[in-house]
């Protein structure tokens, strides 16, 4: 009897060794079909990505006129950034009866190497464009970071105009061929920053 109990016995941990060994490997497989398929949807997704966004970058290249002028523009974009500080701008305003004054300082932003040699030829036309502006504006409105905001586009369309015009005069005296490969490769001011600003 305690023979027979003992087998009954030996016979339960047998199978319960075997029901857990193939649990286990159940288990096994299903932790790699979990894994399998998360590789699998991480693989689908950066081969959709990757095909999406060199569908935009060919169809981007493809809507020129032709890729050389594609790889110019992608050029120009690359272009670092250069500055051209000019000297501080010294203006007074009657306000009021009271003279006040406003001191700046103006850095210009540009990215072709031509422009220095255009800004310091045609410097006496620019900063008489600037003192000029500087005096039209309005005391008060100056002092908001609209005002300021404004004056800086003004000023970035005053530069921009005399360049321009000096540019195309001197363009004129070449020859066709000069003029055109000028126009292509324009002179260009970005953006006028101030580097100082003080009301008093």
């Amino acid at each position: 009897m305690a023979a027979g109990s003992k087998d009954d016995k030996s016979n339960k941990d047998g199978q319960s060794a075997d029901t857990g060994a193939a649990e286990a490997k159940q288990k096994k497989k299903k932790l790699l079909m979990f894994i399998g398929i998360a590789i699998l949807l991480v693989v689908v997704s950066v081969g959709a990505t990757f095909f999406i966004v060199s569908k935009m970058m060919g169809g981007k290249n493809a809507g020129g006129d032709d890729g050389a002028s594609s790889s110019e523009s992608a050029h120009e974009v690359a272009k670092p950034a250069l500055y051209f500080p000019l000297k501080t701008f010294t203006v007074n305003y009657d306000v009021n009866g009271r003279q006040r004054f406003l001191q700046a300082e103006l850095t210009l932003l540009y990215r072709d190497e031509a422009v220095l040699k255009t800004l310091e030829l045609h410097m006496p036309a620019v900063r008489n464009s600037l003192v000029m502006l500087l005096s039209r504006q309005v005391f008060d409105e100056l002092q908001t970071s609209e005002g300021k905001e404004k004056l800086r586009e003004a000023a970035l369309t005053e530069i921009q105009a005399i360049i321009a015009k000096e540019t195309a005069a001197g363009t004129e005296k070449t020859n066709g061929k000069n003029k055109a490969k000028s126009k292509d490769s324009e002179i260009n001011i970005e953006q006028v920053l101030f580097t100082q600003f003080v009301m008093q």
